[in-house]
């Protein structure tokens, strides 16, 4: 199994140059609890930011870091991400990004935020979307990547729905890119403890997104290659990374994600173990069935299930 194609999103730009990245004209302000902006930067493209003291939790913007490329890494299909800075003046100047609370209104902090690019058009018939429905799923060409992020998911304890994006190809096919990294590691406190008190918990709302990708070959595939590749990259990401961003024991967190790394059979094994039952039994052929890593044949519940519901309206 070869690394996942994700060539269009990214083909038609240029890299970043060595000068920092700024924020220049403010787009509008995102949805979701961190309150995070779109901005136009001094490279004139569009990214999502994600401020230092937003109200989501202390380690946000180093779960956004360390998720996007620790993906990136492994082959899957990521935003690009990058420091952005915002200056006083144009905190001042758009009163709209700050922060909206309970208890009023708060500015945000100046300084070096995290910037997810934004892929594709900001408005019009190229804006992406995050709705997929089951009739749509076959039109993913990249949908394969879903098994390895499920995957990654599980290595990193990630405590929320799994996002992901979707935009169209010049063939008029779909393809996916996963954002929204921010409760990766435990979720933005680095909480490890009970980590398997909501099982399945990472997985895509759309659970047709997984039917038929379950091969024990790819996942053993995937596991090889995060334990081959992880590791060097989580101490090169983290080393340089923003203290602003993170208030944890970033080593305590390294530590934990190493282990969790060489027991990520076993850990994959009872998410799956705990999360797919079938809804009635079959032949033993067609039932739900164990390997040493995980289910052989990944079955699309019929419906979703009260938990997922609830959590897809929250």
């Amino acid at each position: 199994m070869g690394l996942v194609e994700f060539r269009s999103f990214e083909g038609s730009l240029h890299p970043c140059s060595n000068a920092i990245l700024s924020a220049n004209k403010y787009i509008r302000k995102m949805k979701g609890g961190s309150q995070s902006i779109l901005v136009r930067v001094n490279d004139g493209r569009h990214y999502v930011v994600k401020l230092t003291d937003n109200p989501i939790g202390p380690n946000l913007l180093a779960n956004e870091h360390m998720g996007s490329l620790v993906a990136k890494a492994v082959g899957l299909p990521v935003a690009e991400a990058s420091g952005i800075m915002i200056s006083d003046s144009f905190i001042d100047g758009h009163p709209d990004l700050w922060f909206e609370l309970p208890t009023g209104v708060r500015r945000p902090n100046k300084g070096m935020h995290f910037g997810s690019l934004f892929v594709g058009q900001t408005s019009g018939a190229d804006r992406p979307t995050e709705y997929i429905s089951p009739s749509r799923v076959g039109a993913i060409t990249n949908r394969e990547a879903f098994l390895g992020m499920y995957l990654l998911d599980v290595w990193a304890n990630h405590q929320d729905n799994r996002q992901a994006i979707f935009r169209r190809n010049s063939t008029n096919e779909l393809e996916v890119c996963f954002i929204d990294h921010g409760h990766m590691f435990g979720g933005p406190e680095w909480n490890f403890q009970g980590d398997q008190g909501n099982p399945g918990s990472a997985l895509h709302l759309e659970l047709a997104v997984y039917t038929d990708l379950w091969h024990d070959e790819q996942v053993a595939f995937w596991i090889s290659r995060f334990q081959t590749i992880i590791p060097d990259v989580l101490t090169s990401i983290a080393a340089p990374m923003a203290s602003e961003w993170y208030s944890g024991d970033l080593n305590e967190l390294l530590s934990e994600l190493t282990d969790r790394l060489l027991h990520l059979p076993e850990l994959v094994h009872a998410d799956i173990e705990k999360t797919w039952h079938p809804s009635q039994q079959k032949s033993p052929d067609e039932s739900l069935r164990l390997s040493d890593f995980g289910i052989h044949d990944l079955r699309t519940p019929d419906t979703r299930s009260a938990f997922r519901r609830g959590r897809a309206t929250a």
